[in-house]
């Protein structure tokens, strides 16, 4: 095999691959928390703009929220600062918002650059959900 068809192969199966890590967002209501479920990867671009702007439109409308990151595969620097987008927006409607089983790696992220100050981190949706619940409104 050439070194052009390699090159040629590792550049589609790496668009491959970034098509398959697209973020998914699922919203639901359970009871009187809204649970947004992350699937992909929230990254520079539409993925990090679709998740702010989903909260930015839900904090209008409800109180509570929890992330669900279990099916995040990947974040990077946007992807953290739609998390701080995030935060802001929450804080200025009053509307709280947990972050819910993060896999290791995105939770070591997250204390490395200090969101677990900003946001509160449980090891399952439940336990997110059930602190959620246990909050005033």
């Amino acid at each position: 095999m050439s070194i052009c068809a390699l090159c040629e192969e590792q550049r589609l199966s790496g668009q491959e691959k970034e098509l398959k890590l697209r973020l998914s967002l699922e919203t639901r209501v359970a009871e009187d928390v809204t649970v947004i479920c992350c699937k992909g990867r929230i990254a520079y671009g539409i993925e990090a703009a679709a998740l702010s702007s989903e909260i930015a439109e839900l904090a209008r409308q409800t109180r509570r929220v929890v992330i669900d990151l279990s099916g995040v595969e990947m974040m990077d620097a946007s992807g953290f600062g739609a998390l701080i987008s995030v935060a802001l927006t929450a804080q200025a409607s009053q509307c709280s918002v947990k972050l819910a089983a993060p896999s290791n790696r995105i939770r070591q992220l997250l204390e490395l650059t200090n969101l677990t100050s900003v946001f509160e981190l449980y090891p399952t949706l439940d336990a997110a959900t059930v602190a959620s619940r246990g909050q005033a409104a």
